[in-house]
């Protein structure tokens, strides 16, 4: 301590807090920081979940569109599909041509994606005919352990469904 020049009084020296380290609440603050930035990285980092569903969404929108071009131009309208992918075919004079003009153009599958067609025996195609209508069947998309369906039905409606299990 510092004493005046008389020698009695006595007068505080102002001392530093000594501030070496981070308080509690800093910590905290720099923690709940890190976790929300860490949660929208996890969030927002694709992990193939969803691409399997765009795809069947994809195709299940382009068969619609498929069935409407059949009942506008009064021609049946095919889709091919294959281990590769699928297009657009119309039938013209007897002969099947290719639909190329957008959204028809040929679509292939995403890496690791598998298509497999069910219904009659050697088809490789959806068939709509003139008036809309379709000979039933259910394409079913995989991708390691997922599965996505897009069935379509005599009227030709056409439905997206994730299988159970």
């Amino acid at each position: 301590m510092r004493t005046s020049a008389t020698g009695t009084e006595a007068v505080p020296r102002t001392s530093r807090r000594a501030e070496a380290g981070f308080t509690l609440v800093e910590l905290m603050v720099v923690l709940v920081i890190l976790g929300l930035m860490g949660a929208a990285v996890v969030m927002t980092a694709p992990d193939g979940r969803g691409e399997l569903r765009r795809e069947a969404e994809n195709l299940a929108g382009r068969l619609v569109r498929a069935r409407e071009e059949s009942l506008l131009t009064n021609r049946a309208v095919e889709v091919r599909l294959d281990n590769e992918g699928y297009g657009f075919r119309v039938l013209r004079r007897g002969q099947w041509e290719p639909l190329e003009a957008a959204p028809f153009e040929d679509h292939p599958w995403p890496a690791g994606v598998q298509a497999r067609l069910h219904g009659a025996p050697g088809r490789d195609a959806v068939r709509f005919d003139p008036t809309g209508s379709a000979e039933p069947a259910t394409v079913t998309l995989s991708r390691a352990e997922q599965k996505m369906s897009v069935s379509v039905d005599e009227t030709g409606e056409v439905r997206l469904d994730a299988p159970a299990g």
